[in-house]
């Protein structure tokens, strides 16, 4: 660290607005970088690329982190020849710039987690000054290939840090010079104010209390609309209701937009991703992004970024074919991904598609039947929606060969684990040659959710709305015993039948009793449906927990205190189809 005259407390918050800033440039530095490989005339960007390296350079100098300013330096040095024009943009160039990258990442998190040794940069920082005296040895030598682990100077027992490898194929396409055009000035201010988390989530806590006040304020009211329809007063606590309700519903929006992030943030890493899984697997691959700008719950931000991670993987590897494969088949040799997000209601929708050869539907029927899933006959009667759900299983795999991206089995089941913790729900459809399209549908925030109120055997329950398929009469469903288990249709789909009762009951089966209602609900890419007596309307319900007293109850998300003062149960949908699973 560089002497100064800070004290301890004062160089730690520099130290953490530095990293703060270093983690938003390099986020910006990887995307770009991805960006200019296909964009190596905007002058613009290549700016934008040089003023967050220097940035970056300069303020770790002043720190005294000398092995992110002497990286730095180098990338900036060649990232220099290309804004005057002294060398071209080629992939073997961009592959260096982005394992740099990857180096920088390394030396910034040692330096997050106060890890003091120096990590060996000798041989990134050989092939930066090799590139930079002579471009064009980067075409002839071997592609750059990160390690796994990235070695420690002088040390055998420092600790590591892991990051993920992707080896890249050489290119045979290269990049003809051109002389970069300037596109015009982008200059934008953004204004933003960074907030403790524990102090929105404090807010986020008291303003479910509000809500909860709110709720019980409106039904008291208009309990007292119908007692006392002829007391003047209640015309004034009439107005005064509707206007805590109206601050209240604004208020609560403000507080969850300050929670809320746009997607874009979970975005923005796939460019990256794809660009060397294409050159890994020697693919064209373009990746396609809309609406990232929408907005959802910072807690569902960090929880759906995996799920996303395997799917556009799956996409590369067996999704999309190879050029010569695609030729072959009439298609353009550039397959293209997809992703795209919108908003609809209280729910986000993600889409992930692609062009590419599709799914194998006779294939994971085999393999639901050789794996002891469905008997031959079941498996045939299905239709394909309903075969394709296998694929999310644990340990399911089509794949004829292993590969380091995918295929081991252990990536659909993790996708369906991580959507059914957010109480979302998931599609998947596919057309074989034609590529293959997957829904996940989630709500925008888990504090504060909308709320369906039923009642059944005079206990009432709330279900996550989010998760609400459609309701049907009972009358106009086919209900059927397979293995003495109810079941009915809809549409094209067999769905599982069971009374709510079942949260609360100890049995091992249970015999089904006929109501006038059936709700059915929908948890990643499964269905069950819920036989009721009435509903009860939609209400904005807060979330709390039971608590220690009465331990883990299954099938139970927690409670909440409606508005007239009674705490009733919100349903736990993972629990319930966990309990319907065992019964079944």
């Amino acid at each position: 660290m560089a002497e100064n005259d800070f004290g301890l407390d004062e160089m730690k918050e520099i130290v953490d607005d530095f990293l703060v800033e270093a983690d938003e440039l390099i986020e910006s530095l990887d995307n770009n970088l991805v960006k200019l490989e296909s964009a190596s005339e905007d002058l613009d960007l290549l700016n934008e690329i040089f003023r967050a390296a220097h940035t970056i350079k300069g303020t770790s100098g002043f720190l005294g982190f000398e092995q992110v300013t002497t990286l730095t330096h180098k990338m900036e040095d060649i990232l220099n020849k290309l804004r005057k024009y002294e060398m071209v943009v080629t992939p073997e160039i961009m592959d260096i710039l982005l394992k740099s990258l990857d180096y920088l990442k390394l030396l910034l998190d040692n330096i997050r987690q106060g890890i003091n040794e120096e990590l060996d940069l000798d041989d990134i920082l050989t092939r930066l000054t090799t590139v930079y005296e002579d471009p064009q040895t980067a075409e002839f030598e071997d592609p750059f290939q990160a390690p796994e682990t990235a070695p420690v100077k002088e040390s055998d027992n420092a600790e590591t840090i892991p990051v993920e490898t992707v080896s890249t194929s050489p290119s045979e396409n290269t990049a003809t010079k051109k002389q970069p055009v300037k596109t015009g000035d982008k200059k934008t201010v953004e204004q933003t104010i960074r907030v403790d988390v524990g102090r929105l989530d404090n807010m986020m806590n008291l303003m479910g209390e509000l809500v909860l006040g709110r709720n019980t304020l409106v039904q008291t009211v208009n309990r007292m609309n119908k007692e006392h329809e002829d007391l003047n007063e209640l015309e004034q606590i009439n107005q005064a209701t509707a206007s805590v309700n109206f601050i209240t519903t604004e208020l609560q929006l403000a507080v969850m937009k300050m929670r809320m992030q746009p997607i874009g943030k979970v975005f923005k890493k796939f460019p990256r991703m794809v660009r060397d899984l294409a050159r890994e697997t020697g693919k064209q691959i373009e990746l396609k992004m809309f609406g990232e700008e929408t907005e959802l719950d910072k807690s569902v931000i960090e929880e759906i970024g995996d799920p996303l991670v395997h799917i556009i993987r799956n996409s590369c590897d067996h999704g999309i074919e190879a050029p010569e494969e695609r030729i072959s088949r009439g298609k353009p040799e550039k397959g293209t991904i997809t992703l795209s997000a919108s908003q609809e209601g209280s729910n986000i929708i993600i889409k992930i598609e692609d062009d590419g050869k599709g799914l194998e539907v006779d294939r994971i029927r085999a393999k639901a039947v050789e794996r002891g899933l469905l008997g031959k006959n079941e498996v045939d009667s299905l239709p394909d929606r309903e075969v394709f759900r296998y694929i999310f299983e644990a340990g399911f795999s089509t794949a004829e060969k292993i590969t380091d991206i995918s295929g081991r089995g252990v990536g659909m089941d993790v996708v369906r684990t991580n959507i059914e913790k957010l109480n979302g729900l998931i599609e998947l459809d596919s057309q074989k040659g034609a590529g293959t399209t997957i829904i996940i549908k989630l709500p925008l925030t888990l504090a504060i959710i909308q709320g369906l109120l039923v009642e059944s055997d005079k206990e009432i329950f709330i279900l996550p709305l989010s998760s609400v398929h459609e309701t049907i009469k009972t009358d106009h469903a086919e209900i059927h015993y397979v293995n003495q288990k109810p079941v009915f249709k809809l549409r094209e789909e067999v769905i599982p039948l069971i009374n709510m009762d079942i949260i609360h009951s100890k049995a091992s089966g249970f015999t089904l009793r006929e109501k006038p209602y059936i709700i059915v609900v929908g948890l990643a890419d499964r269905k069950l449906g819920i036989n009721i007596d009435r509903f009860l309307g939609q209400e904005e319900v807060v979330i709390k927990s039971l608590g220690q007293y009465l331990g883990n109850a299954e099938g139970v998300a927690g409670a909440t205190i409606l508005g007239d003062g009674r705490i009733r149960l919100i349903v736990d949908l993972v629990g319930l189809f966990r309990i319907a699973k065992k019964i079944s």
